[in-house]
């Protein structure tokens, strides 16, 4: 039984029983799962916005004039860990009932124990890694979480169909940094598929290319034989173009876009950069895993080893709902999903900090690129349900930060015995931190202004990149300054 099943089931009780923590997440659910009109609105408001008139574009822009970005990356990359991983048995541990016997859990520092059977190459890793252990969620449910996760504010339905995800945002912003040399899009992600956002008020060419990690491996060529058809195919499409072109008269910018799309596509399967990158050895899939996050990590690592234009990458790892079995073996379950997590993070750092930078001073590419692993909320701490899992649960949770400034070694933040509640927010606001909060980090590190405003929406409603006041509760509209320092 799901999360959102949950609400719709009553039980009489015979004798009181003390308040759970997952009691506390079952009632949330009730006010927190969307309604069928909110989805047919947001449905409408998309395919509304995508044959918007671009005479919307470019928006202006105001900023707020108080963030000092820090400029300590030229990359980044979000590893998504879709469906909530269970906080209290990975990065901040706590010993339960439910704990399996052989997970061997180790000490890597004062403050951190980790399961060396979930991770045995993180776990020699961690000194490059910031913890932060007292994240809280403004949602609860996996289609409004996975949306606050790319999008980095919680879903509006009314404003949705113009709100484009952070990757957009970042090309955007850095659209005027490209060189002439730079092929390859500014944002990529990977493993998406059908749920990947949309640009919203911005202009389409800061669309994300999103790739199948195991379906585009090594499957483009711009050799020989490929590269004549595509040079050939190529020019019979502007022949055609010219034929076509007093019928398109009048029918807007959309067509320019299209265009737009139409050489991009051609510079980059032109580039033979493009196919190396694509290019995945079995040596390095023995290493970083035949997963899903696994070949995304190494994609993103050839992304930014090849250096052609792509700044941010975000890598989907899906599969963390764990509400029954979470200690299944051999497949699924706890154990498979946290050694492919591991394997690919682990790699993905290593591979980055033994790569010196191509720009002098600077040192390795981990030191340019800031990599976080992120998921939507955390998992009910204590003992496990009566179906062996963990249901949702949104007051505290984990996320990762490494590179592109980040001192690394450190935990920051601290929660009670059991992890359910914050005891130490280890940063100097009062508010525990939120998913806001990641990306006016990797705003920062980028070089971004996160206080930045858009004005001249759509809908006329200012657009912050940080908005503090974006949900039911506010946030604080500031990077994790005790990452950097």
């Amino acid at each position: 039984m799901g999360a959102a099943e949950q609400p719709r089931v009553h039980f009489q009780l015979l004798g009181k029983r003390e308040r759970t923590a997952e009691d506390v997440m079952i009632k949330r659910v009730r006010d927190l799962i969307p309604a069928r009109r909110d989805v047919l609105k947001l449905g409408s408001l998309s395919l509304l916005g995508a044959f918007a008139d671009t005479a919307l574009w470019p928006p202006k822009l105001r900023a707020a004039g108080r963030s000092n970005p820090r400029g300590t990356a030229r990359f980044a990359i979000v590893v998504e860990a879709a469906g909530a991983i269970s906080h209290v048995d990975t990065f901040d541990f706590k010993e339960n009932e439910g704990t399996p016997d052989d997970i061997d859990v180790r000490q890597i520092n004062n403050e951190l124990y980790l399961s060396h059977r979930l991770f045995p190459e993180l776990s020699t890793e961690m000194d490059k890694v910031d913890v932060v252990r007292t994240f809280k969620s403004h949602e609860v449910v996996h289609f409004r979480g996975e949306y606050y996760t790319r999008a980095g504010r919680p879903l509006n339905p009314a404003q949705a169909a113009e709100i484009p995800p952070v990757g957009s945002i970042i090309a955007s912003e850095l659209e005027s940094a490209r060189r002439e040399s730079d092929t390859f899009p500014t944002y990529i992600s990977c493993n998406l598929g059908s749920s990947a956002l949309p640009t919203g008020f911005l202009h389409p060419r800061f669309s994300g290319l999103d790739i199948n990690a195991k379906a585009g491996a090594g499957s483009v060529s711009a050799e020989g034989d490929a590269l004549a058809a595509l040079e050939e195919r190529f020019r019979l499409l502007k022949e055609l173009d010219e034929v076509m072109s007093e019928g398109r008269k009048g029918r807007g910018r959309n067509i320019e876009s299209f265009h737009d799309f139409q050489e991009d596509a051609y510079r980059i399967l032109g580039d033979t950069r493009w196919p190396t990158a694509l290019t995945m050895a079995d040596a390095d899939k023995e290493r970083y895993g035949d997963s899903s996050v696994g070949l995304g990590c190494l994609l993103a690592r050839n992304l930014v080893q090849a250096d052609a234009g792509t700044r941010f990458i975000h890598v989907k790892h899906a599969g963390w709902d764990h509400h029954k079995n979470i200690f299944t073996k051999p497949d699924g379950g706890h154990y498979q999903h946290c050694n492919d997590l591991d394997r690919g993070v682990a790699n993905l750092l290593r591979d980055l900090a033994a790569t010196p930078s191509p720009r002098e001073g600077v040192g390795t590419l981990l030191d340019e690129t800031m990599v976080v692993v992120a998921t939507e909320f955390g998992r009910v701490p204590g003992p496990l349900n009566g179906v062996a899992g963990r249901h949702h649960y949104n007051q505290t949770y984990v996320g990762l930060f490494a590179g592109g400034g980040v001192q690394g070694g450190r935990i920051i933040g601290k929660t009670d015995a059991t992890g359910e509640h914050c005891v130490e927010t280890g940063w100097k606001y009062g508010m525990q931190i939120k998913t806001e909060n990641i990306y006016a980090s990797v705003y920062s590190a980028l070089g971004i202004d996160w206080r930045k405003e858009i004005k001249d929406t759509p809908s006329r409603r200012v657009y912050r990149y940080v908005d503090p006041l974006g949900a039911t509760e506010p946030c604080i509209d500031d990077e994790i300054k005790e990452l950097f320092v």
